[in-house]
């Protein structure tokens, strides 16, 4: 039931009368909507659901229980997260303890997992399932305590607010130094970003959100605790990541608001013909962005769906999240070229940039330094790539992107490339190519190793060359990088090429893996300094 005058909303939603102009801590994210709509569902993930009153009083039981084991302010704490209802009730009963949000990947390798443990050394490992994943001592959250939890007596927990400029969390991503960078985000950069971002998705308590976003995903902030803060229900998507079984729950689920990065939007999207207003007739809103969609996978839903809003958005998690959006409009629907990737969100500035001089002619190329609250604290436990890519100018630190871009006429930022070619998107995540050329280096016999994204069929994938005096080392590279990369980032194709006196030249490497990858759809092959490609049946897929 709504009750008109408690609570007020965060300052981010939509109606000047409900809501209040101080952010609530980050603890208290759920308070609003767990008062004045305690018994409405929340969130469901079509096996569990619970209402606003249970991600309250859980978030507060699993917080007591956090206090108890001596997590504190500042403290981090590690979330081995999963596609759950549940996992926003963990999320706010980390910031309940005034602690550092980080959520790590549950299905990555656990030798990974270990490394990034090592490099965190968190206050607590949260998994919520009954596999330990090769960490002792975690909290384990499975269903069994966690109906515990909900059925005992509440567990009042009073929120610790955090400071303004301290963490709220950390999410990894690859980096140029070839090891995950975790980006730190503080929490009113957080909260900027919200307050900017509703501006444009326009949620409120009657928005209907379907989640598709991995929780280790910074994206997941805004298709679930930003529209629950406000009272609207977030249905979290668990099933097989195929286009007609997303536009069933979209259109069953009576969805308004769809947010999904570019890899699924095209999926959802196919040849577009199941794109249409009787097939999903709630919808009101769709979001993209992570890399640049393809105009005609925009163009199907302009042109199928003319009074749905289709809104593009860009950013880098170092500045939080996304920091661009444009709405497309008739004009780009029917463009050939690629859709601009827009303006700011309010609260934050961009700046072209080359030579230590701001570009702001239509036209001109140069380097997207993003700024404003938003940026993150830092890169976690590397000051010296901080210290690189996080500059001050004018009094306002701003983070140099490394994408090239320039305006249009009309002084919306278009994008044209990474100035880093070894920079990437695969299955959606950013992916810097050094971190699996290092995986490969590592293993004792590689001189040198080399990457690249190659087509294969309809899909980029990567492309992986090494350098050894002995055959046999491929072997081992496939069976290391199986252990210690995420799935998406493993090589498609492996190759392996004979030292020599003379070192094969870059160039010639990736020549010889695309040529390989169009000749033969095997996964393993053997390079020569002639150009010559043989197929080595004898090696297990890296994949």
């Amino acid at each position: 039931m709504h009750t008109r005058g408690a609570a007020p909303l965060p300052p981010w939603s939509a109606d000047p009368a409900a809501r209040t102009d101080t952010p609530p801590p980050l603890g208290d994210l759920l308070v609003a909507a767990a008062h004045r709509w305690p018994d409405r569902t929340a969130v469901d993930d079509g096996s569990a659901r619970y209402t606003f009153a249970q991600l309250e009083r859980g978030a507060q039981a699993i917080a007591s229980r956090l206090t108890r084991r001596g997590v504190g302010a500042g403290d981090r704490v590690v979330v081995l997260a999963r596609k759950r209802a549940v996992m926003p009730m963990v999320a706010v009963a980390v910031w309940k303890c005034g602690a550092v949000y980080v959520p790590l990947d549950a299905a990555e390798p656990e030798e990974r997992l270990r490394e990034l443990l090592g490099r965190l050394r968190p206050a607590a490992v949260i998994t919520l399932d009954d596999h330990d994943h090769g960490v002792s001592g975690a909290y384990r959250l499975d269903e069994e305590r966690l109906t515990e939890l909900l059925s005992g007596p509440a567990s009042a927990h009073a929120t610790v607010a955090h400071r303004p400029e301290a963490a709220a969390y950390i999410v990894f991503a690859s980096g140029a130094t070839g090891e995950p960078q975790g980006a730190e985000i503080s929490v009113v950069g957080l909260m900027t970003h919200f307050a900017g971002q509703n501006e444009v998705l326009g949620f409120t308590a009657e928005s209907r959100v379907l989640s598709l976003t991995p929780f280790h995903f910074d994206v997941s902030l805004v298709d679930t605790l930003l529209p629950l803060s406000l009272g609207a229900f977030v249905h979290q998507f668990r099933g097989l990541a195929a286009g007609a079984v997303m536009r069933s729950v979209i259109a069953r689920e009576r969805i308004t608001h769809l947010i999904a990065v570019t890899l699924l939007l095209t999926m959802i999207t196919g040849d577009g013909r199941r794109i249409t207003a009787a097939g999903l007739p709630s919808l009101e809103l769709v979001m993209t962005g992570a890399q640049v969609c393809d105009t005609e996978v925009l163009r199907a839903w302009t042109r199928a769906l003319p009074e749905v809003r289709v809104v593009h958005a860009f950013g880098p998690p170092e500045a939080t999240i996304f920091s661009l959006t444009h709405e497309i409009g008739p004009g780009d629907a029917e463009r050939m070229t690629t859709c601009p990737v827009g303006r700011p969100l309010r609260g934050t500035r961009v700046k072209i940039m080359r030579d230590g001089l701001e570009l702001d002619r239509p036209g001109v190329p140069g380097e997207l330094w993003i700024g404003g609250a938003q940026v993150m604290r830092g890169y976690f436990d590397q000051p010296e790539e901080t210290a690189r890519l996080v500059v001050d100018l004018e009094g306002t630190r701003y983070f140099r992107t490394g994408d090239i871009c320039s305006y249009d006429s009309d002084g919306n930022v278009v994008l044209h490339r990474h100035a880093d070619a070894r920079v990437t998107w695969l299955a959606g995540r950013r992916t810097h190519l050094n971190e699996i050329t290092r995986a490969a280096r590592k293993v004792p016999g590689v001189e040198r190793a080399t990457a690249t994204v190659v087509r294969r069929g309809r899909r980029d994938v990567v492309a992986l060359a090494v350098v050894s005096p002995e055959r046999r080392v491929i072997t081992e590279v496939t069976e290391r990088l199986r252990s210690i990369l995420p799935e998406p980032l493993r090589p498609a194709l492996v190759a392996w090429s004979p030292a020599a006196d003379a070192e094969p030249d870059e160039r010639l490497l990736i020549q010889q893996l695309t040529t390989a990858a169009q000749r033969s759809d095997s996964h393993c092959f053997a390079l020569s300094a002639e150009g010559a490609v043989e197929i080595i049946d004898e090696v297990e897929p890296c994949r």
